[in-house]
């Protein structure tokens, strides 16, 4: 009988503890999910703004074919099919992303993922470079984010001079300007280009 009873007071006891630790888990994962609601909430709407996908519209394109054969690639790339899905960078908050690049020419399609943390950082890259240079190799960079003005920026001191890339959110929400500067080391060329992104979804990109 004794042995009777010390095998239902384990299996009481195990079944109490199996208990506590589902309990446990779907504390820990209500409590993770509440936190991720909360960083969202906690997020500027001018963050917001950037959250999405974006197609840009080649018609609009101002001095892209000059900035891009400044960098000796093919001006004609700057009518290609061009999207960028902006999220939110994992771990991270106000200001902070990871841009998701798809561009198609005439020879298939590629694609980038980077992520910009706001301040100085290090990029490395591999293999030859248009905008950084010979390679492999790693280029200086810098992010900010003005939320006041809606305002991203990331400026870089490559082998070749110096880049800077602007992005801006209008009022609307529906348009991204994204202006790009190029200047060479050995100041023979200053070259800017502005293109214009229309939004085409605020989901998040999602993989």
């Amino acid at each position: 009988m004794s042995f009777v009873a010390s095998s239902s007071s384990l299996v009481f006891t195990t079944h109490r503890r199996g208990q506590r630790r589902l309990t446990e888990r779907k504390t820990t994962r209500s409590s993770s999910s509440e936190k991720e609601r909360t960083k969202v909430r906690a997020l500027s709407e001018a963050h917001k703004s950037f959250l999405g996908r974006w197609f840009r519209d080649a018609s609009k394109n101002e001095n892209v074919f000059e900035y891009l054969e400044a960098h000796d690639m093919d001006g004609n790339r700057s009518t290609a099919t061009y999207v960028q899905v902006w999220e939110t960078t994992e771990s991270s908050g106000e200001g902070e992303f990871t841009v998701t690049t798809i561009s198609s020419t005439g020879t298939g399609r590629t694609g980038r993922k980077l992520s910009y943390p706001l301040g100085e950082f290090v990029e490395k890259y591999e293999g030859e470079s248009n905008i950084f240079g010979p390679g492999p190799g790693e280029v200086q960079r810098k992010a900010t984010f003005d939320a006041s003005s809606r305002t991203h920026e990331v400026t870089s001191i490559t082998q070749l001079g110096f880049e800077s890339t602007t992005r801006t959110t209008d009022e609307s929400g529906d348009w991204m300007t994204c202006v790009r500067r190029f200047r060479k080391k050995d100041g023979s060329v200053d070259v800017q280009c502005t293109e214009h992104f229309e939004r085409v979804s605020r989901k998040e990109f999602s993989s």
